[in-house]
This record gives C-alpha cells, sequence and structure tokens, in this order.
C-alpha cells in the first residue's frame, strides 16, 4: 500500500517543530510545555518513520532531507548557544524563542502546497480531514495558553497556525474526498482518455 497524493511532510515538520520548543521549555524551566512538546516529539518521529516506507522515492528524499536539515539546524543553535552563554546569556533565551517560532510557522505552513493542489483538483482526497480537526484544537489550545501567559512566540505563531488549519478545514469542506487519490500517472492517463474522449468522431 502507498501513500499516493498524502503528504507526510507536516509529521516529519513535527519533528523540527517539537525539538525547539523542548529546548524552549528547558531553558525556561516549563514543565506545561515539556509535557506536551516531548510527547508530540515522540508521536512525530513514530508516525515519519511508520510512513517512510509507504512513500514513493520523491517524498522518501523530501523526508530524508527535512530530517537532515533539522539536524543541521539545531547543531547550528547549539554552538550558537555555546558562544552566547559566556557572552551573552540572556540572548540564549531570546534566540531559541525566536527559533521555536518560526519553526512552528513552517509547520503550519508545511501543509499549503497541498492546499492549493486540493483548490486545483477540487478535491481533498491528499488531505487528512483528522489531522487538520486536531491541528485547529491543539492551534487554538496553544493561542488561549499563549494569550493567558502573555507569551508572543507562542500566541502569534499558534494564532496563525489556528487560522491555516481553519483554511484546511474549510478546503475539506468545500471540496470533498469522493475519489481515491490518483497518483501523477494516473492523472495523466485519466486526462489522455479524457482527451480521446473529447476529440472522437460520432459513429454512426
Amino acid at each position: 500500500m502507498m501513500l499516493q497524493e498524502f503528504n507526510p511532510m507536516p509529521f516529519a515538520a513535527m519533528i523540527l517543530n517539537h525539538t525547539g520548543w523542548v529546548v524552549y521549555a528547558v531553558l525556561h524551566t516549563d514543565w506545561f510545555i515539556f509535557s506536551a512538546e516531548t510527547t508530540g516529539l515522540l508521536c512525530g518521529i513514530w508516525i515519519t518513520f511508520s510512513l517512510y516506507p509507504l512513500s514513493n522515492e520523491k517524498m522518501q528524499n523530501r523526508l530524508s532531507g527535512l530530517v537532515v536539515i533539522a539536524g543541521l539546524v539545531y547543531c547550528t543553535l547549539a554552538l550558537v548557544t555555546m558562544v552566547l552563554k559566556t557572552a551573552a546569556p540572556s540572548k540564549v533565551n531570546v534566540m531559541w524563542s525566536w527559533a521555536v517560532s518560526v519553526t512552528q510557522v513552517l509547520l503550519y505552513a508545511a501543509p499549503l502546497s497541498t492546499i492549493l493542489q486540493a483548490v486545483r483538483d477540487r478535491s481533498s482526497a491528499s488531505f487528512h480531514l483528522g489531522l487538520a480537526a486536531m491541528g485547529f484544537v491543539s492551534s487554538s489550545m496553544w493561542t488561549v495558553y499563549g494569550s493567558t501567559s502573555k507569551n508572543l512566540f507562542i500566541l502569534v505563531p499558534s494564532l496563525l497556525g489556528a487560522l491555516l488549519t481553519l483554511m484546511a478545514l474549510a478546503v475539506c469542506g468545500l471540496f470533498p474526498r469522493t475519489h481515491e487519490a490518483q497518483t501523477p500517472a494516473q492523472r495523466q492517463q485519466q486526462q489522455f482518455r479524457n482527451l480521446e474522449r473529447a476529440v472522437e468522431l460520432p459513429v454512426r
């Protein structure tokens, strides 16, 4: 069984996002964020490596590339942290706050290409409705947490995430899954068949 058009990239982006928030929680000694993000990190790793064998070669390369880039980014941040820890300790927390905020925005922006594809195809076959719904619930709750704690680094990306996942839910409602997702080759064959029917002369 292959994933066909289903986009597993958001799950890989979860690894990048949750790893940063775990470090953020440690630096700020925030047990609420730590417990939530470590659970999310483990789930992201498990889901990503479960979906990897089911993806086509192109998607596997993308998943591998994202994980490698995530490792490179955090190794670089770790190096900068060691430098700032002695030169300017107060800037360490600020740097990680910006880093995790940006990665969270990238996480929620990951399905944008899938949203555009769904609008073009007028079908949400490549969407996982449950994932979009839980993403909206999660980002909405983090928006409330960021608002009550007056933490803009949590509030702003979470609010943006709520809007993006709400957009995904709207696409699922406007363009329901009416058929199984097709591979690019299957779509091309369907286009050829439609073209043949369009130019076919009537037979008497």
